[in-house]
């Protein structure tokens, strides 16, 4: 009898569990995250940085997204003050410059805030744009897209 009982609690434990797990997947998470994808409106090329010490790759001259790096976790409310520390390295984006001092890599550093988000998922956005300034913009679109909150696409000057 002992173990039909036994028996009978593990199985209705197995039966318990995946709708637990599932009543959990209900609620709404107290984070996420995203992926990060670059866009650069400069005419430097970013050979690394990081959001929050997470890796989001590289970026040419006046290019970017639709390379994604995986991840940094964000608040499911955006709030005020919501801010992400941002690291860098440039150097000239210009291949016909073959001084030495265009090899050079520039470190950067800067906390940036998160544009305001009503909705979480998608990607974080990050703009390099010029004079030093970013923008971080959690979106489930990309730059140029119908309806983006960010700039648009970069596009190379024609100068």
């Amino acid at each position: 009898m002992k173990r039909i009982s036994g028996l009978a609690l593990c199985t209705a434990t197995l039966l318990i569990l995946p709708l637990t797990a599932c009543i959990n997947k209900e609620r709404a998470p107290e984070s996420y995250s995203a992926n990060i994808s670059p866009y650069n409106h400069t005419g430097d090329y970013i050979h690394q940085f990081y959001v929050d010490g997470a890796g989001g790759g590289n970026s040419r001259p006046y290019g970017g997204g639709g390379s994604f790096v995986c991840c940094i976790a964000y608040p499911a409310q955006w709030h005020p003050g919501l801010s992400a520390q941002v690291k860098w390295t440039t150097s000239s984006g210009n291949p016909r410059d073959t001084s030495p001092q265009a090899a050079v890599e520039h470190w950067h550093e800067k906390t940036v805030p998160i544009d305001r988000y009503d909705m979480p998922g998608g990607a974080l956005n990050v703009h390099f744009l010029p004079g030093g300034e970013i923008q971080l913009i959690i979106s489930n679109k990309g730059a140029g897209a119908k309806d983006y909150p960010g700039p648009a696409y970069p596009v190379k000057p024609s100068n």
